[in-house]
Order: structure tokens, then C-alpha cells, then sequence
């Protein structure tokens, strides 16, 4: 995830933010499949049809979903329950090394480039023969440079979501609030908190809510992993012996693993009641995607690991492309860090420029819309010209340095 211009060739080259190029986290997402739940095939065709994470490169593998009950899970009763049967499920199923393998290109013959490397770290042409990296201690540098930053930044996001209906809930708490309305002697009183009772009542029934909890795990690639896969599992077109094998010892490996770093919980609402303006699938699409996109920003704002830098938009005023959907809030603060890379070795350097704070009132709606209008709760229009959120702060700042949120 580093910014691989200098500020200098930056601001010479008078390059717009779009041009901007650098490294990113790699992410793979996985559904459990939950017990049955209303609307439960629009909320899963919701998950899968929801645009991927855009701060991430693409990392699927294929997997997309497994039934936790094939890995040891009776009943969703717990978070160490439930990761149990997660970590079963990438035992089992070597997603790990599938992931490792992606990153190398593997061919069904066994065999490994890193062309996808190269790419997504942004490796200068002259680097990406494998054999000339292990001649040049340069070549070398920067393949572990690349290597460690990029792999050892792989994610995956394990989600399972319930669809739950409002109106149970919501009367077992206006049936206890009338229970308490009902003991008062005072007949004024009593009506106005019987009334209260009932409007609250009709307003938290309405539609349904959307219950998502994710567990958030890294791809373990140290300096062992690394030396170990190279000397033990790397097979190109120029390596000599049986061939099978050692694509078979890959295949059978445990040295890839997935370390858990943490979970989150997020709860949207989605009600139906918005004026006709929207359909019921719309809706759920609607809720579905944002919520996901809710807790995806909590995991971020709670593991430093998993936070995305972002580049400026532009410098004067400071706007980056960043807003409601990765829960931006006014006051949030965000350090500035310009990335220069050694043209010899590849190996980045970051340099705190300065921090930077979310201006009140300045803050972009980029949530999921389905390319419908926005809308608020009563179903009407939002307009707003805000196209990048507005920082306050000092310092000369220019479009494509990085910034990134801290505590």
C-alpha cells in the first residue's frame, strides 16, 4: 500500500489523482452459510451481487461461502465456536496456500511466476524475472520488500448475517412498556405514556434488521515463511526433477497459515415505508451492502493492521475520496505520508507530513446507492454537490499523498 512517485516527479509531472498508483491490501471475502432467516435468498444474492471493497485488490479464490455445521459447529452459539469451525474450514480446504497461490500465478502444472506481484507492487519490468531477482541482491531486496508488504497484507473477512424481523422484538417492549404505563393512577399520565408506547411501537415493527458479524484474518507471511517457500516449494519452467512431487508437497503443505485478529458486529435497519420510491429487493440490496460496508470501516477503525490509506483528491482545499461508507465522522483525524521509493532496491519509506481532521458539515455520502437517488428515513431526496470529504489542517499537501486514519 505505498505511493510509488516521489513528490517530487509528482509535482513535476503534474499527474491527477486518478493516475495515482499504490500498493494495496488484498482481500478475499467468505459467507457462512446460517441457519435459515426471513428473506434469507434476497440477503445472500444481496451479499453476492455487493461491489467489492474498492480501498482493496481483489484476492478471491473461489470459495465464497461454507456451511459451518461440515466443521464441528452444532448451533451459532459463540464467537469460539464459531472460529473454530472457520479455522476447520481453512484447514481442510488449504485456503491458505490457495491464497499464496494466487499470488504467485500458479499453473495447473505447479509452476510459479510473479507477475502479479510485479503488478500490484508496482515493480519496475527490469525485476520481475525470478532468476534475475535471485542474481541481484537489488533484485532481491525488492522482491522481499514487495513480498513481505504485499502478501503479509492479505486479508480475509469471514461474515455471517441474519435477516430479523422488527415486530417480535418491538412488541415485547411495547407490551412491557403498557404493563408499566398501566400502573400508574394518574389517568393523564397513564394515557400519554399508553400513546408514547404506541408510537414507538408502530415506528420500531416497521421491516426488518440486518444482523452482520465478521471475524477479520491475516495471511502469516514472516521472513520463515517466506525463505521456506522459496527454497522448498518454488517451481518454474527452468526447475529440474520430478515436478509432481514437489507441486504435491505445495499441495499438502501446513506451512501457510491464517492468524485471527479480531471481529466486529454491525446492525442496520431496513424498513420498508419510504413513499413506494423504492422496491422491496432494492431496499435489502440497499441495507445489505451498507451494512457490510459498516462493519468492514469498524474493523478498520479497530485494528491498525487493516486500515487503507487513501490518496488526497486534491491539495487546496484538502479533499480525499473518502466519507460515510468507511464511517467518516467530523473530527476524525488522519496522518499525511508521503512514500519514496529507492529506484535501486524498491524498498518504500513513509514520512509523516502532518495531520489532517474531517470538517464538520464537509463530509461525502458515498454510500451504496444501487444507482438509485439517496434517500433519507422518510423516503425524500438527499442533494448534495459534496463529490470528496474536506480536512482541515496545515501543511503544503498535494493530490496523491497518502493519508491514513489514526487514534
Amino acid at each position: 500500500m505505498s505511493l510509488i512517485v516521489s513528490s517530487t516527479s509528482f509535482a513535476q509531472a503534474g499527474k491527477e489523482v486518478k493516475d495515482t498508483k499504490y500498493r494495496r491490501s488484498s482481500l478475499h471475502t467468505i459467507l457462512i452459510e446460517s441457519e435459515n432467516f426471513p428473506k434469507k435468498d434476497q440477503v445472500i444474492g444481496a451479499y453476492y451481487n455487493a461491489p467489492f471493497p474498492d480501498k482493496f485488490d481483489d484476492h478471491t479464490i473461489g470459495e465464497k461461502s461454507f456451511d459451518p455445521k461440515k466443521y464441528g459447529l452444532v448451533k451459532e452459539s459463540s464467537d469460539e465456536e464459531m472460529t473454530s469451525a472457520i479455522n476447520k474450514y481453512f484447514t481442510n480446504n488449504k485456503i491458505a496456500n490457495k491464497l499464496v497461490a494466487k499470488w504467485f500465478n500458479r499453473k495447473s502444472n505447479g509452476t510459479f511466476d510473479i507477475s502479479l506481484v510485479s503488478e500490484r507492487g508496482l515493480i519496475n519490468a527490469s525485476f520481475t524475472d525470478i532468476k534475475t531477482a535471485e542474481a541481484s541482491a537489488e533484485g532481491k531486496a525488492l522482491l522481499q520488500s514487495a513480498g513481505l508488504e504485499l502478501i503479509g497484507n492479505t486479508f480475509v473477512v469471514v461474515s455471517k448475517m441474519k435477516f430479523i424481523e422488527n415486530e417480535p422484538v418491538a412488541r415485547v417492549t411495547y407490551e412491557a412498556a403498557i404493563v408499566a404505563a398501566n400502573k400508574l393512577t394518574i389517568s393523564l399520565l397513564r394515557n400519554k405514556a399508553i400513546d408514547v408506547a404506541e408510537k414507538a411501537y408502530n415506528k420500531a415493527k416497521e421491516g426488518y434488521s440486518v444482523w452482520t458479524t465478521s471475524y477479520l484474518y491475516k495471511l502469516k507471511w514472516d521472513d520463515d515463511t517466506s525463505n521456506t517457500f522459496y527454497q522448498d516449494y518454488w517451481i518454474d519452467n527452468s526447475t529440474s526433477g520430478n515436478l509432481a512431487e514437489k507441486k504435491a508437497k505445495f499441495d499438502k503443505s501446513d506451512l501457510f497459515q491464517l492468524e485471527l485478529i479480531g471481529s466486529e458486529n454491525s446492525t442496520s435497519l431496513v424498513t420498508f415505508s419510504l413513499n413506494g420510491k423504492r422496491t422491496e429487493n432494492q431496499i435489502i440490496n440497499l441495507a445489505v451492502t451498507r451494512n457490510v460496508d459498516k462493519v468492514y470501516s469498524k474493523l478498520q477503525k479497530k485494528y491498525d493492521v487493516f486500515k487503507t490509506k487513501v490518496p488526497l483528491f486534491t491539495g487546496n482545499p484538502i479533499t480525499a475520496k473518502i466519507g460515510l461508507k468507511e464511517g467518516i465522522e467530523a473530527g476524525d483525524k488522519f496522518e499525511v505520508l508521503e512514500a519514496n521509493m529507492d529506484p535501486k532496491t524498491g524498498i518504500i519509506e513513509y514520512k509523516r507530513k502532518g495531520t489532517i481532521k474531517v470538517s464538520k458539515n464537509r463530509i461525502w455520502d458515498n454510500r451504496y446507492t444501487g444507482g438509485l437517488p439517496l434517500l433519507d428515513d422518510d423516503g425524500n431526496e438527499i442533494n448534495s454537490a459534496l463529490e470528496a470529504t474536506t480536512f482541515e489542517g496545515g501543511g503544503k499537501y498535494y493530490p496523491g499523498m497518502l493519508i491514513r486514519q489514526i487514534n
